[in-house]
């Protein structure tokens, strides 16, 4: 899992990702969602258009990047408790520290992963998640479960944010057994 001041990195400067799922160094994600020609996937890394024929990923991609960018910029103002904004890169480059003088560092981590992860998604780095509209969270015990099957590490997790697990105070996550656990318990 990676820090906090490494995902704002990941978005804003190089995408140099984490130790199981290394980044290729190369622009920071938000600016692959800016710039079209950034979008693209080589034929070796699963592109499958001509060069040219259409763009790789939709155009909502640019919406998805001023959408981050403007909800980073307020919860920068939001950790400053200031009525001021700064530019985006700057707020996004200040949540880390903001976040640790505010005491919110797990809270505004979960955010900023949000975003990391919806950037890696739009760009195809990684494939989507999927409802288990079946299956009942263990904690909470609504039908608010996602996960994604990659092939190092399947897991899930509840989207319900007033899901308590356990000790942590969070929403609830399923890897391994208990993966498997919360495939068994079904709603009818």
């Amino acid at each position: 899992m990676q820090k906090l001041d490494d995902l704002v990195a990941d978005l804003v400067d190089r995408y140099r990702g984490d130790e199981e799922h290394p980044g290729d160094g190369g622009p920071g994600l938000l600016d692959r969602l800016d710039r079209l020609p950034l979008r693209t996937r080589p034929a070796s890394a699963g592109g499958r258009a001509a060069p040219g024929s259409r763009p790789p990923t939709s155009l909502e991609a640019v919406s998805w990047s001023q959408r981050i960018k403007s909800e980073a910029v307020l919860l920068d103002a939001e950790l400053r408790g200031s009525s001021h904004t700064q530019p985006w890169s700057r707020a996004l480059r200040a949540i880390p520290p903001g976040a640790e003088t505010a005491g919110r560092e797990a809270e505004v981590r979960r955010t900023v992963a949000r975003w990391h992860g919806t950037v890696l998604t739009v760009l195809g780095l990684r494939g989507p998640s999927v409802h288990f509209r079946h299956a009942l969270c263990l904690a909470c015990g609504q039908r608010t479960v996602y996960g994604r099957a990659d092939d190092d590490r399947p897991r899930g997790w509840c989207v319900n944010d007033g899901c308590v697990d356990g000790d942590t105070g969070a929403p609830a996550r399923y890897e391994g057994s208990r993966l498997y656990l919360l495939t068994e318990n079904r709603a009818s």
